[in-house]
């Protein structure tokens, strides 16, 4: 008899979904360990700079094993519902609950608590959402495009921002890099729930293995040099967020022109 790793019902019937499922179940523990390491630099006392950027990497990390469980699902034809839905839980703990904690840890400390709450709770509830539209409108889950921004390019930014600046002996985000920091999470949760259209760069292995190897020397390499990479990317996304509209109404004029010419 064939092992069946959960039930006989056929959630996930065979090595080739239960692969793509242990990536996804590695990106919700880093996710998660991503919150708890956050909540540890706020409780820890001295300077907690260290754990807010190690909770920064963890993010990142996330997003690692995130593009490499729909990439491996296709590679292997092991794509199940069971591992759609898990995905969906995945993207609200590592990309919205995790970045929104890290964000209230670094940011106004001593403003108005309603507003270091506002903001961080905007950027929970702005993924929320967004998921809850990616569920419900896209029956292809992305393969065909996002209808709104995806929440992992905030998720980034929140990362790589705080990496960058958060240099010892800083442990909070003021002044202009506050405001800058603030102002690109407020637009990114409101393109989230856009209605503007983005491609999917991770389909591609051409785009996806440069990103991927981004990442890895984001993760792995020396002072300074990860945040050298860490400023590569974050200039990468923000060409992303402000021209993949564009990029993608390309994409469309050219398969509508492609179609049009084939018999």
């Amino acid at each position: 008899m064939p092992w069946r790793p959960f039930h006989e019902d056929g959630v996930l019937a065979s090595w080739r979904q239960v692969i793509p499922t242990a990536f996804t179940l590695a990106a919700m523990f880093v996710g998660f360990l991503s919150i708890l390491t956050t909540i540890q630099g706020m409780v820890a006392g001295g300077n907690p700079c260290r754990f807010y950027q190690w909770s920064a990497k963890l993010i990142m990390l996330a997003m690692v094993f995130d593009g490499l469980d729909g990439n491996v699902a296709r590679w292997l034809g092991g794509q199940s519902e069971f591992g759609g839905e898990l995905d969906t839980y995945v993207d609200l703990t590592a990309f919205g609950i995790a970045p929104a904690i890290l964000v209230f840890a670094v940011t106004l400390p001593h403003k108005d608590p309603f507003w270091r709450i506002l903001l961080p709770s905007c950027v929970a509830l702005s993924g929320v959402v967004r998921l809850a539209r990616f569920k419900v409108k896209d029956p292809l889950r992305g393969q065909g495009g996002y209808a709104g921004l995806p929440i992992t390019a905030n998720a980034s930014w929140v990362a790589l921002f705080c990496f960058v600046t958060l240099i010892p002996p800083r442990d909070e985000l003021t002044g202009k890099l506050g405001v800058l920091f603030l102002v690109g999470i407020a637009i990114f949760i409101v393109l989230q729930v856009s209605r503007f259209h983005y491609p999917k760069p991770t389909k591609k292995a051409a785009l996806f293995v440069p990103c991927l190897i981004l990442v890895a020397l984001f993760l792995f390499a020396p002072r300074p040099w990860n945040a050298r990479v860490a400023i590569v990317m974050i200039a990468g996304g923000l060409v992303y967020v402000f021209l993949g509209p564009l990029f993608f109404k390309g994409m469309e004029a050219h398969r509508a022109r492609k179609e049009a010419v084939e018999p």
